[in-house]
């Protein structure tokens, strides 16, 4: 009997008990935990490299030839369909804005071109947040939801435009030089623009 009670206390001896968190294990998750930092830190940077890659581009194609592509654009109409295509190409309309801000700038599109063009982005900026309602189409009542929410959207804004544009063309054309928008804001133009001057 004291061999085998010998045996068994040997076998107990043998078996691991309970694992209690020891220093290994401390050392490991110290260890997931730098890696994990330095994976998020590695993606942001990746991330604004890729950002400034993106800017890059568009300054480049905010050049000559954006300037080109964009004088085919005669009529507002024409300005209105580039403004939602360029928009739902690169799913910003901030972006497609500032390349137009920046021909105008340039002096290579004229105001009243550039106008129809914006108005055209905003439009444009209409087809992501439906994209993103179509997100929800696994539940019926939050895809009805998200629709009409997206829906409201871009119904202010292509009623916004269908008021505006015709307004802009129709003084443009009485008077000449500019429509509605353009009365508007060149006043707050020239005078931020003296503001400026007067500032160096």
């Amino acid at each position: 009997m004291a061999m085998g009670q010998e045996e068994g206390d040997a076998s107990m001896a043998a078996r691991p008990g309970p694992k209690t968190p020891g220093a290994e294990e401390q050392k490991r998750s110290w260890l997931l935990a730098v890696a994990g930092i330095f994976l998020a830190l590695l993606c942001l940077y990746v991330f604004l490299v890729g950002l400034e890659l993106l800017g890059d581009a568009f300054k480049c194609l905010g050049g000559r030839g954006a300037g080109e592509m964009f004088s085919a654009v005669s009529n507002p109409i024409a300005g209105l369909m580039v403004g939602i295509l360029a928009t739902v190409l690169v799913q910003s309309s901030s972006t497609s804005t500032s390349i137009v801000v920046g021909l105008v700038g340039a002096g290579q599109m004229s105001v009243q071109m550039g106008i129809p063009i914006v108005m055209g982005a905003n439009i444009g900026t209409s087809v992501t947040n439906t994209l993103v309602s179509m997100g929800q189409s696994a539940d019926r009542v939050m895809l009805q939801r998200s629709f009409a929410g997206a829906t409201v959207h871009d119904m202010f804004n292509v009623v916004t435009v269908a008021c505006l544009l015709p307004a802009e063309v129709i003084i443009g054309e009485i008077q000449g030089e500019g429509g509605l928008l353009y009365w508007i804001t060149k006043p707050l133009a020239d005078e931020a623009m003296s503001n400026g001057e007067r500032s160096d």
